[in-house]
Order: C-alpha cells, then sequence, then structure tokens
C-alpha cells in the first residue's frame, strides 16, 4: 500500500512537470494602460506646469510692481455710484464762482471749452467707506481726488463729476468730447495747465468699470502728466437709482502756460 502512495506522488510530479510552463501564472502581472487614460494623464500633466508657471509669474510680477503707480492704483477703488447720493441741483451764481478760493497749490477752476465748461469750481474728495470714489455735493462742481497727483505734476489726476439725465450736471455734456480736445485746470495761485484728450472708454457698471480703475489711476505714458476723468453714462435704472455704465475719458498734459486773468 505504501508502495502504492509512493509511485502516486512520483507519478504527479511527473504530469506537473510536463506541462505547458506557458501556463504557469507569472510572478508579476504587465499592467495595460488604455489610450485615453494615457491621453488625460498627458492634459493634466499639462495643466499643472500651465497653473504653476501662471503663479510663479505672478508671485514675482507682484513682486516688481509693489510700490509702484500701477500697484498703487490696485487697490480696490471703485468709480462713482451715485445711488442715494444727497447732492445740491442749484446752479452756483457768478459771484459765488468767482468769490471760491482754495489754497495756492490746489486746483480751483476747471474747463473744457468745447463742451461749455468754464470755471467749473473744483473741490476735494476722498473714498467712501465702501470703496468707491465720493462726488461733489452739488452737481455742477468737480471733485478732485485728493489721493491722485497734483496739476501739472507727472502724477496722474483724476476728477469726476455728476451728469445727469437730460445732461445735467458739470459732466452732462462729457460723452460729446473728441480726441484732442482741450481741457485746462487753474490753481489756487493762477497756473494754467492744459491737457488733451486722447480717448475715451466706457465700462459696464460693475466688475468691467471697477477692473478699469487700475488703467484709470496709471499714466498714458510713464513720465508724462495724466489726467482721468470719470462720470456716470447709459441707460438711467430708476430702481438702483444710477447710470448703466460709467466714462474715462482720460488726457496727457502739455506745457504749462501762465494765465493772464
Amino acid at each position: 500500500m505504501g508502495k502504492a502512495k509512493k509511485l502516486s506522488k512520483t507519478a504527479n510530479k511527473k504530469t506537473i512537470s510536463s506541462q505547458d510552463p506557458s501556463l504557469r501564472l507569472p510572478k508579476v502581472r504587465p499592467i495595460y494602460l488604455r489610450p485615453s487614460y494615457i491621453i488625460l494623464g498627458i492634459i493634466v500633466l499639462l495643466l499643472v506646469i500651465f497653473f504653476a508657471r501662471v503663479a510663479i509669474w505672478e508671485h514675482g510680477y507682484l513682486n516688481r510692481m509693489e510700490g509702484s503707480e500701477r500697484h498703487t492704483a490696485n487697490s480696490g477703488i471703485t468709480p462713482v455710484n451715485e445711488i442715494d447720493e444727497d447732492i445740491d441741483e442749484n446752479e452756483p451764481t457768478e459771484q459765488e464762482i468767482t468769490e471760491y478760493v482754495v489754497a495756492p497749490g490746489k486746483p480751483r477752476y476747471f474747463s473744457i471749452p468745447s463742451i461749455d465748461i468754464r470755471n467749473a469750481r473744483i473741490v476735494e474728495i476722498g473714498v467712501k467707506a465702501t470703496g468707491e470714489l465720493s462726488t461733489p455735493y452739488n452737481i455742477y462742481d468737480v471733485g478732485w481726488y485728493n489721493k491722485s497727483a497734483l496739476p501739472g505734476t507727472n502724477g496722474v489726476v483724476v476728477i469726476d463729476g455728476h451728469s445727469g439725465v437730460n445732461e445735467i450736471g458739470v459732466f452732462g455734456k462729457l460723452p460729446r468730447v473728441q480726441q484732442d480736445d482741450l481741457i485746462q485746470i487753474e490753481m489756487g495761485d493762477g497756473r494754467l495747465y492744459n491737457y488733451r484728450i486722447v480717448e475715451t472708454i466706457t465700462k459696464k457698471i460693475g466688475a468691467d468699470a471697477n477692473n478699469y480703475m487700475a488703467v484709470a489711476l496709471s499714466p498714458v505714458t510713464e513720465g508724462q502728466g495724466s489726467l482721468t476723468l470719470i462720470t456716470c453714462t447709459g441707460d438711467y435704472w430708476l430702481a438702483q437709482k444710477t447710470f448703466s455704465h460709467r466714462l474715462f475719458v482720460r488726457a496727457v498734459l502739455e506745457e504749462p502756460t501762465e494765465n493772464d486773468n
């Protein structure tokens, strides 16, 4: 009986050893990738590389621009918004305009002869808690943003004003200006600075207008004085009490002249 078992085991060994080696399980199973998986992996890798390069470039750009005029301009200031404005609609008399006085180094009068703006009073304005530029109390005055440059310097002068329905307000006719039209600013001591319009830009209220402020607060040409005018334009939205668009007029400084008046 024992001898029979021994013969049986020997026969089994011979049978296994005689089998085709290709039928045995390999030690490592090969991995088969679908072509679609390979393509998807390449796309993901390229996207990772792209966004990494963008992040590196943006970091370097912000470091380079820190402290520059363009970096300062992108500070969250948004254009004037006329919602719930408490304003005076009474046009100033000639006497009130003549008797208007400011410090010698501050802007006093604003003029655009081509649209019949002559000696509009310039008042100082700042920024509201909401981040929006303030506007003058009187709709016939213009507002000089007191954190922008002084007229006659190489910085950017920023001035805004009201433009009501039916062209009421100091900037009611501002959409009519043309390239090369003259803008004049008279200082408190009589110095007169001339600017020439180079472009007009209209932006939809909201993100479009807000994002453009970085450009509006930057010089047209580096090293040359610039002026940016801002007002409302487009359709008047009665429910929101504001206009649908913002108008930006940009001008460059010419050589200063003496005022003989």
